[in-house]
């Protein structure tokens, strides 16, 4: 079990290698507007940087976390972040740190 999930940690990861490589290809513009989503990942993957076994007791619960096991046997990457990530930009109150406070301030003041 503990291997099981010491290979869902790492597809995570790597599945955030992926995304941040995306950002670098596509450009500031394309990362500037991906911003949100750039907040929720982080935040996504500080969850997935637990030691295994805290990891393990944090996530065993976790419907949305347990996903990944799905996607490594389908096809063996990880999808779970941009899943997540899809669920969590619609929370209206959804507010996961101070950068995103000042992103959505400006936005605001970018329709007046």
């Amino acid at each position: 079990m503990k291997v099981d999930w010491e290979r869902a940690q790492k597809a995570v990861f790597e599945e955030y290698d992926r995304f941040v490589k995306q950002l670098h290809a596509k450009g500031v513009d394309y990362t500037v507007q991906q911003a949100r989503r750039i907040v929720i990942y982080q935040d996504l993957v500080d969850e997935w940087k637990h030691t295994v076994p805290t990891l393990m007791a944090d996530l065993e619960d976790n419907d949305l976390a347990l996903t990944v096991f799905k996607d490594l046997a389908k096809d063996k990457v990880s999808h779970v972040l941009q899943r997540c990530a899809k669920k969590m930009e619609i929370w209206p109150d959804y507010i996961p740190s101070p950068l995103t406070i000042w992103l959505e301030l400006a936005e605001d003041a970018e329709r007046e």
